[in-house]
C-alpha cells in the first residue's frame, strides 16, 4: 500500500540532439583537455612518465630541478623571448607594410603583389625552410652569391646559423598568416576619419599614431597574440638552423628534452615542466589579449551610412615601396624556389654558375623520387592522417558550435565557448608533447602511440578553428528554420540534419579545405609523434635532407620531392576550393531556378518589415518543412 504524499516529476530523457552535442563536447575535451591534463600531472609526478613506473611519485622535483638550472632557464626564456618576440614584430611590420600597400594606396599592380604574398602560405613549412637553408648555404645559396657581387659584403656575407638569421628566417616564413588577418581589418576601416585628421593639419606619422593605430588595436593585438603563439609552436626553422646558436629556443629544447638521439634517457617530466612554464605564458597573453577586446565594439568604424574606405596617393614613396615589395616576393617566394630547384638538378651543393649548369645537373633525382615507393606510401599517410583529421574536427565542432550558439548564455555555456576556443592559445609545440604523453600513458591499455590514429587525433586539436567558424555561421542562420522543422513534427537532430546542415555545409566544406591544407603542411606534431612506419611525407623530406639520417641521406631527392610536395599541396588546395566554387555556384543557380519562389514572389512583409526577406523567410520554412517530410 503506497502512501498518499507529493509524486515526483517525471525525469524527461535527453533529446538525440542533447546527445549528440555531449559527445562533439566529450570529443572535444579528450582533444584540447585530456592531453593537458597529463602534462600537468607529468609535471607535478616524475621524473619520467606520472603511471606504469614504480619509481613515480608526486612532488615539484621537475621545479626544482628547472630551477636550480638557473642559467639555463633564464637562457631558454631569453632566447625564446628575443626569437619569438623579434621574429613577431618583424613579420608583424612587413605583414602591415603589405597590407597597407595593397589595400590603402594607390600603388600599382596591388592585385598581383596580394597574390605573390600568399604564395609562401601553400608552401610547407619544413619545405620553406629547406628552401631558406638552401638559398643561404655559405657556398652554394644563391642569395649569398648575389651578395658577393656587392662591395664590402665578405666572402660570406650572411651566416645562416646565427641566432640573428634565425630570426629573420622565422619572420619571413610567418608573414602570411598576419597579412591574411589585417587585409580585411584595414579594409573594414572609414577613411574619413584619416582625411578629418589630415584636414584639421595633422601629418601622416601624427595620423597613424593618433587615429588609424588606436582605431586597429583590438584587430592588430589579436594578430600580434597568434603570430606569437604561432612562432612559439614552429619547429622547422630552429631544427634545421638553430642546432648550435638556436639549442635554448624553446621548441627545440623541448625536442631535444624527448628525444633519445643524444644517448640519453629522454626527460618527460622535465619536458612537462618547461611545457607547463610556457603553458602559462601563452595563457597570460591570451588573457591579456581577450580583456583588451572585450570593448572593441566601441572602436568601430563601419556604419550603413557614409562608410567609405580611402586611398593614400603614394607620390614619391611609390618606387621605393616597389623596390621593397619586390624584394620581399624574391626573398619568400622566387629565391627559395629557384634554391630547391638548384638542389634538385645538381647531385651535391655546388655554387650557381653557367658552366656548372651546363656540365653538372640532371633531373634524375625527380624520377628517383617518382619510382620510389616509400614517397607514395608518404604521401597517402599524408591524404589519409589530414584528411581524417579535418573531417573529425569539422563533424564535431560544427554539432557543438550549433548547440553552444543556440543555447542560453549561462556561466556554462560561456565557459564551454570559451574551452572550444582555446586551442589557438596552445602552441604546436606543447599540443605535439602533450600528445605524446597522453599516448605513451595510456599505450599499455589502449596502444595508439605511433600509429596512424594517434596522428590523426593529435591534428584535430586545431577543432578551435571549425568551431569558430562553424558557430559564426550559425548565428547567421534564424532559429525560424527550426522551428519550422519542428512544427512539422521533426526532431531538433532531424532538424539540424536537414535543415541546418545543408545551410553550413559552404562554410563546413570551406574549413575542411583549410584544416586539410594544414594537415598536409604539419612537421611539428609529427615531429614529436610519428614513427618511420607512420611518417608523413613531411618527415620523410626531412630524413632525407638530415645528415644523421645515415642511408636516407639524399640532398638533391630532398629537394626534389620538396617541390614535388609543393605543387601537390598546390593542386590539391585550388582544386578543392575550385569544386567548392562550382558547386556554390550550381547551387545559386538552381536556387533562381526553384518553381515555389513564383508563388511567394508577391507575399506581403508584414509589421514594418522588408518584403523581400519575409519571402525570403517564407521559401525557406517551405523548404524546411518539405525537406523534413
Amino acid at each position: 500500500m503506497f502512501k498518499a504524499g507529493r509524486t515526483a516529476a517525471p525525469r524527461t530523457r535527453p533529446t538525440s540532439m542533447k546527445i549528440a552535442m555531449i559527445i562533439a563536447g566529450t570529443v572535444i575535451f579528450l582533444l584540447l583537455g585530456l592531453p593537458l591534463i597529463v602534462q600537468i600531472i607529468t609535471a607535478f609526478r616524475g621524473p619520467f612518465l606520472p603511471f606504469g613506473v614504480s619509481s613515480a611519485q608526486w612532488g615539484v622535483t621537475n621545479f626544482i630541478t628547472l630551477w636550480e638550472l638557473r642559467e639555463d632557464f633564464w637562457g631558454v626564456l631569453g632566447a625564446t623571448g628575443a626569437f619569438v618576440g623579434g621574429s613577431t614584430v618583424l613579420s608583424l611590420l612587413m605583414a602591415f607594410g603589405l597590407a597597407w600597400i595593397t589595400v590603402r594606396t594607390d600603388a600599382p599592380v596591388r592585385r598581383l603583389i596580394s597574390v605573390l604574398v600568399i604564395v609562401p602560405y601553400i608552401i610547407p613549412p619544413i619545405v620553406k625552410a629547406q628552401a631558406y637553408l638552401l638559398m643561404l648555404s655559405p657556398e652554394s645559396g644563391v642569395l649569398n652569391q648575389l651578395l658577393r657581387l656587392l662591395p664590402f659584403t665578405g666572402d660570406v656575407p650572411i651566416d645562416p646559423y646565427s641566432f640573428g638569421s634565425l630570426i629573420f628566417i622565422q619572420s619571413l616564413t610567418n608573414v602570411t598568416f598576419p597579412f591574411l588577418m589585417m587585409v580585411p581589418i584595414l579594409t573594414n576601416m572609414d577613411g574619413s576619419l584619416e582625411e578629418s585628421a589630415r584636414v584639421s593639419g595633422a601629418s601622416w606619422p601624427k595620423t597613424l599614431r593618433r587615429v588609424t593605430l588606436p582605431m586597429l588595436w583590438p584587430g592588430l593585438l589579436g594578430v600580434t597574440v597568434l603570430t606569437f603563439i604561432l612562432g612559439l609552436g614552429s619547429l622547422e626553422v630552429p631544427l634545421l638552423f638553430g642546432q648550435e646558436s638556436g639549442k635554448n629556443i624553446f621548441s627545440l629544447k623541448l625536442w631535444t628534452l624527448i628525444s633519445s638521439s643524444s644517448g640519453q634517457l629522454p626527460q618527460y617530466g622535465l619536458a612537462a615542466a618547461w611545457g607547463l612554464v610556457f603553458l602559462v605564458i601563452t595563457t597570460i597573453a591570451f588573457a591579456v589579449y581577450l580583456r583588451a577586446t572585450r570593448n572593441a565594439e566601441r572602436r568601430a568604424s563601419v556604419s550603413g551610412k557614409g562608410f567609405r574606405p580611402s586611398t593614400m596617393r603614394m607620390g614619391g614613396w611609390k618606387i621605393p615601396s616597389m623596390i621593397l615589395v619586390t624584394i620581399f616576393i624574391l626573398l619568400t617566394a622566387i629565391l627559395p624556389l629557384l634554391a630547391l630547384l638548384w638542389g634538385a638538378i645538381t647531385p651535391y651543393p655546388v655554387a650557381f654558375s653557367f658552366d656548372a649548369m651546363l656540365n653538372r645537373t640532371s633531373f634524375a633525382a625527380f624520377g628517383t623520387v617518382l619510382a620510389d615507393p616509400d614517397f607514395w606510401v608518404a604521401l597517402g599517410r599524408t591524404v589519409v592522417i589530414a584528411g581524417g583529421s579535418a573531417t573529425l574536427a569539422v563533424v564535431v565542432a560544427t554539432v557543438f558550435a550549433y548547440g553552444i550558439a543556440r543555447s542560453r548564455k549561462t556561466p556554462w555555456v560561456k565557459a564551454a565557448d570559451l574551452f572550444a576556443s582555446s586551442s589557438v592559445a596552445i602552441p604546436a609545440t606543447i599540443a605535439g608533447f602533450a600528445m605524446f604523453l597522453t599516448f605513451m600513458v595510456l599505450n599499455p591499455y589502449i596502444p595508439l602511440a605511433g600509429t596512424l590514429i594517434a596522428l590523426i587525433i593529435a591534428y584535430s586539436y586545431r577543432v578551435s578553428i571549425a568551431y569558430r567558424s562553424s558557430y559564426s555561421a550559425t548565428l547567421q542562420i534564424r532559429p525560424e528554420l527550426e522551428e519550422a522543422a519542428l512544427v512539422s513534427g521533426a526532431s531538433q537532430l532531424t532538424g539540424f540534419r536537414r535543415v541546418v546542415g545543408p545551410l553550413l555545409m559552404p562554410t563546413v566544406m570551406a574549413v575542411w579545405i583549410q584544416m586539410f591544407i594544414l594537415g598536409t603542411n604539419e612537421f611539428t606534431l609529427p615531429a614529436f609523434l610519428a614513427v618511420p612506419e607512420t611518417r608523413p611525407l613531411s618527415m620523410y623530406i626531412y630524413a632525407m635532407i638530415n645528415p644523421r639520417s645515415a642511408q636516407l641521406y639524399a640532398p638533391d631527392q630532398g629537394a626534389a620531392m620538396a617541390l614535388i610536395f609543393t605543387l601537390m599541396v598546390f593542386a590539391i588546395g585550388y582544386g578543392l576550393q575550385w569544386l567548392l566554387a562550382r558547386r556554390a555556384i550550381g547551387r545559386a543557380r538552381k536556387a533562381v531556378a526553384a518553381p515555389d519562389l513564383t508563388p511567394l514572389s508577391a507575399a506581403p512583409g508584414g509589421g514594418g518589415e522588408d518584403p523581400s526577406a519575409t519571402v525570403t523567410i517564407a521559401v525557406a520554412k517551405r523548404r524546411a518543412r518539405a525537406r523534413v517530410r
